[in-house]
């Protein structure tokens, strides 16, 4: 028993003395959207780039894993909209080419809204469960380059009822590096 103790200390000692000298070595990416839409009075997907960011959790890298992909939301608060049909997806760079990832694609492509709840915590604990239903998109590999591009999205909503609102998007994505190292008790320490 002694034995197994011991071993269970030095392990224990060991780790403490070796993680926090490790570093973590950032190379990521980010694309966020250059400026804001227009203002619409049609409903909207929200947009999100997937950069593939991996993690090494005892010293190594943050990275962002190309090809990168996009994600399109919706959230109905109004329970009506029952899916989402995606027309066009297109990535232009600045050079004038068209991503082949998105190329790729089968297009249209339908998504079918599902349950979505929301949980807050307010004071004296009690909990808040907000329901709503979204529409939820993914066109994984669809970035191939780290570089600014422009992202035009064409589709249609498709209520409950039968009515179709089309939608456009058209919006200008702008990169940011991220090339530093930390220390890997920083890193743990903002997670």
């Amino acid at each position: 028993m002694k034995t197994k103790t011991y071993s269970t200390l030095f392990i224990l000692l060991t780790t403490a003395l070796m993680l926090p000298s490790c570093n973590v070595k950032y190379d990521t990416v980010t694309f966020s959207a250059a400026g804001t839409m227009p203002a619409v009075k049609t409903p909207i997907p929200s947009i999100e780039i997937n950069t593939n960011v991996t993690a090494g959790m005892t010293g190594g890298a943050v990275k962002s894993n190309k090809p990168y992909g996009i994600r399109a939301y919706y959230i109905d608060d109004t329970f009506t909209f029952a899916s989402a049909e995606f027309t066009k997806v297109t990535v232009t760079y600045a050079d004038g080419t068209t991503d082949p990832g998105v190329s790729a694609l089968k297009l249209p492509m339908s998504f079918k809204n599902s349950l979505y709840e929301a949980s807050n915590s307010m004071a004296g604990g009690v909990v808040v469960v907000k329901k709503s239903r979204i529409i939820r998109a993914e066109f994984a590999d669809a970035i191939s380059r780290d570089e600014a591009f422009t992202l035009q999205i064409e589709g249609k909503f498709t209520k409950d009822d039968g009515a179709v609102i089309p939608f456009a998007i058209k919006e200008k994505y702008e990169i940011s590096r991220d090339k530093r190292t930390e220390s890997w008790a920083d890193f743990v320490s903002g997670c």
